[in-house]
């Protein structure tokens, strides 16, 4: 568990270096993230969103992340997770929007259910 929560901030750390204004400390942090195994990115960025005493700004690169990932890498990420991996994310999206209080941040959280969705919709019969 603690090994869970060490790789946890390691991953706002590297939030915070994706909005660093620095070229070279936000391009390190780019080919890093790019290195995490997609079902670990949809891991820690759901995590990310859900945590309310996150910073903001992190919080909100984590769900534009994780909308992206829904959107550029679903078919090679999402399909590959166990059907109650899948189930689990689409409940869990569920239940952030319900509790979000922040309105901007709601409204991301609702475009990564509706890119999820709109990707779920267009999966061919045999996968589905």
């Amino acid at each position: 568990m603690a090994a869970a929560a060490a790789e946890q901030q390691q991953f706002y750390l590297l939030l915070g270096n994706l909005l660093s204004p620095d070229n070279v400390i936000r391009k390190q942090a780019e080919e890093t993230y790019e290195n995490i195994p997609g079902q670990s990115k949809i891991t820690f960025l759901l995590q990310a969103i859900r945590n309310t005493t996150a910073a903001e700004e992190a919080r909100q690169m984590a769900a534009v992340l994780l909308r992206r990932l829904l959107s550029s890498a679903f078919d090679e990420v999402y399909p590959t997770l166990p059907s109650d991996v899948q189930t689990a994310i689409k409940s869990e999206l569920l239940m952030i929007i319900q509790m979000e209080t922040q309105s901007s941040m709601r409204k991301k959280i609702c475009d990564i259910a509706a890119e999820l969705a709109r990707n779920l919709i267009a999966i061919p019969a045999s996968l589905g």
